[in-house]
């Protein structure tokens, strides 16, 4: 699935189903742009029944402290599942305001949710991957679920 970035470069992702987990494999123009295709990504696995229909977006602000970039992504990941299990509250598009190597900050746009959504159980460190390739910044994240 591709989707303009902000800069209007392409960005995109697929999940590649395994037992018992899930590997989002994204790509984008840029480390900031990579980590909003990874929340796009994560919305797309919430099933739109579950969203809350009566409500705008509404921005939060967010951090994630990581030793490097594989680890803010999968950091972030991890927020993502804690907001939805915890706070029923699902990111569904954001803004890097700051992406140095130990901290992400993020402007993160979200909705609702109806009930809390479990079926990600936590994103891992295993085999995660940020890196320069072919269509820009490329990285790898295993979802438990």
């Amino acid at each position: 699935m591709s989707s303009p970035s902000l800069d209007g470069e392409q960005a995109g992702h697929e999940l590649v189903d395994h037992t018992s987990e899930v590997t989002l494999r994204l790509w984008a123009p840029t480390f900031p742009a990579l980590v909003a295709e990874a929340t796009r990504a994560f919305a797309d696995l919430v099933p739109s029944d579950r969203r809350s229909a009566d409500e705008e977006p509404a921005w939060r602000e967010l951090s994630v402290e990581a030793r490097d970039r594989a680890a803010g992504l999968v950091g972030w990941l991890n927020e993502i599942i804690y907001l939805c299990e915890v706070e029923q509250w699902l990111p569904v598009d954001a803004d890097v305001t700051e992406s140095d190597s130990g901290r992400l900050r993020v402007r993160a746009r979200g909705v609702r949710l109806e009930m809390p959504f479990v079926l990600v159980k936590a994103a891992t460190l295993h085999n995660a991957t940020v890196r320069e390739g072919g269509r820009g910044v490329e990285g790898e994240v295993t979802l438990d679920v």
